[in-house]
């Protein structure tokens, strides 16, 4: 599976909301597509998966080393506005 359309975002060493605030920010101008954000923290990686689950799209979290790569399709995101 090829990553074209996948947009990266590195959060490594923020503490929770920050990996959120810096996905909400880049979503303002994200089109459909993959989303990857890679955080530190096992915490962090949830609270992302937990907020894109309740926003209808897919997201899963995969292991790299010391680190949480959140792959998130949002192909079926509702923002909640």
């Amino acid at each position: 599976m090829g990553t074209n359309n996948e947009r990266r975002i590195i959060a490594r060493g923020l503490n929770s909301p920050g990996p959120l605030l810096l996905v909400k920010k880049e979503l303002e101008s994200a089109g459909a597509g993959k989303l990857r954000v890679v955080v530190s923290s096992e915490e962090a990686a949830l609270d992302l998966q937990r907020y894109f689950r309740n926003r209808s799209a897919e997201a899963e979290i995969d292991v790299a080393g010391d680190d949480y790569h959140v792959v998130i399709d949002l192909k079926h995101f509702k923002d909640e506005q």
